[in-house]
């Protein structure tokens, strides 16, 4: 009885009940709960970005598994959705997928054994050097007395009322004794003086030392005093008489152990051939210091 009835005849009311179909709106639970055949492996659903890149393209949900899947276990990824659209090449998601599943593996294919070592030759014997041998040195010792330096260090003391160090008349005698000293034997000559000899110039017998002595200072002790001769008495003189006082010889003020002055050795160790301007220097140092010391300060 239904059938016999056209469409017109319906009521409009029952018509409006009748609902509508929307084939483009999807609701992400639809997505999700939708059995895909093809393209999305059915026991995974939808990743969140693949449902969100489909409502934005408008794919309606018919289309969804027409869809290739390239993705790990057969699921839909965007590059799959952007290459069915067009979007990019289709062949985009294959090529990255391959490519990334060959990364997940370390391929060592290319790697090749290294050569094995050669065989160690033989050690070349080791050459000793010969070392040169020290240049033989000799050893250039006078005695000195400090017994003027001092008189003059505490005149000065009185007078000016200040202490000048004993260094500093060692340094000052040690700077004027250097001047001008005999030139050694195994010292050659530069060629700017060989060639003011040519030209005519007189040849340089004399240069400027560069040495310091070493202080040391002797134990009264070691020093053994002179043996004096016995006076031979004239027998004139026993037979008239005389007697000869004899009186004991008194030392320098500069000289005697009680002011102080022990003897001092001032010594040098110069190579062999320089002992001739060692024993030089250490004379000039000598005199400097005992003759008139004065002058080094003043």
């Amino acid at each position: 009885m239904a059938s016999a009835f056209s469409a017109r005849q319906l009521p409009a009311r029952l018509a409006i009940r009748q609902p509508r179909v929307c084939s483009v709106n999807i609701s992400k639970r639809t997505l999700q709960s939708t059995a895909i055949s093809q393209g999305q492996n059915t026991a995974y659903p939808l990743y969140p970005s693949v449902i969100q890149l489909l409502h934005e393209k408008g794919i309606p949900e018919s289309e969804i598994s027409k869809i290739p899947a390239s993705g790990p276990k057969g699921r839909l990824l965007k590059g799959d959705v952007l290459a069915y659209l067009g979007a990019i090449a289709s062949d985009y998601p294959s090529i990255q997928a391959s490519r990334l599943q060959k990364l997940a593996h370390l391929d060592l294919s290319n790697i090749k054994l290294a050569p094995p070592p050669p065989p160690a030759q033989p050690a070349a014997p080791v050459v000793e050097k010969e070392v040169p041998a020290p240049p033989l040195t000799a050893s250039v010792a006078v005695s000195v007395s400090l017994g003027a330096v001092l008189s003059v260090q505490q005149k000065i003391k009185e007078t000016l009322g200040t202490t000048v160090p004993l260094s500093t008349f060692l340094v000052r005698a040690t700077d004027l004794a250097n001047d001008a000293l005999p030139r050694s034997s195994t010292e050659k000559p530069t060629v700017d003086e060989l060639f003011d000899e040519i030209l005519g110039a007189e040849p340089i017998n004399f240069s400027r030392g560069d040495y310091f002595p070493e202080l040391n200072k002797l134990d009264p002790s070691e020093v053994t005093p002179a043996k004096k001769k016995p006076v031979a008495e004239d027998i004139i003189d026993i037979l008239a008489g005389k007697t000869v006082k004899k009186t004991a010889r008194k030392l320098p003020a500069a000289q005697s152990p009680s002011n102080g002055s022990a003897l001092n050795v001032f010594s040098l160790t110069v190579p062999v051939g320089e002992e001739k301007r060692a024993r030089t220097f250490l004379e000039r140092v000598k005199d400097l210091l005992q003759v008139d010391p004065g002058r080094l300060v003043l």
